[in-house]
């Protein structure tokens, strides 16, 4: 998981995102209320579909995110995280504490998962 989130307003304008989604190489946001809780999601295929349709003129990220969001709580245990990913076809999971946004889990740290636990160690050269 990682912990250092960068998370949307619902009032945050389309062309912001572009920019936030640009400058830190994002391809995924959750969307939060004031509280932090989680009301949606907005990937860069929601983006790239706006910008397709030439409609972002005065849109915000409650115009464009994914709802209900996709979350877990963060003592979910990995083969669960797995099969939600997959079963929802979807990249990114945030990850709540009593509802609120404590993290996230990208393909990155999805990678860095499997080399750390699952790949067995390389054999020790003598």
């Amino acid at each position: 998981m990682t912990e250092r989130v960068i998370a949307l307003e619902q009032g945050t304008p389309v062309i912001d995102m572009l920019q936030l989604f640009a400058n830190h190489r994002l391809s995924g946001a959750p969307v939060i209320d004031e509280g932090h809780h989680i009301v949606g999601f907005v990937s860069e295929t929601d983006l790239l579909g706006v910008l397709l349709r030439k409609e972002s003129a005065g849109m915000t990220a409650a115009d464009v995110m994914s709802t209900p969001p996709i979350c877990v709580d963060e003592f979910m245990p990995t083969d669960e995280v797995m099969t939600l990913l997959r079963a929802n076809r979807i990249h990114h999971l945030p990850v709540v504490r009593e509802g609120r946004l404590v993290g996230i889990i990208t393909p990155q740290d999805i990678l860095r998962y499997f080399v750390e636990s699952v790949m067995p160690l390389p054999p020790s050269s003598a």
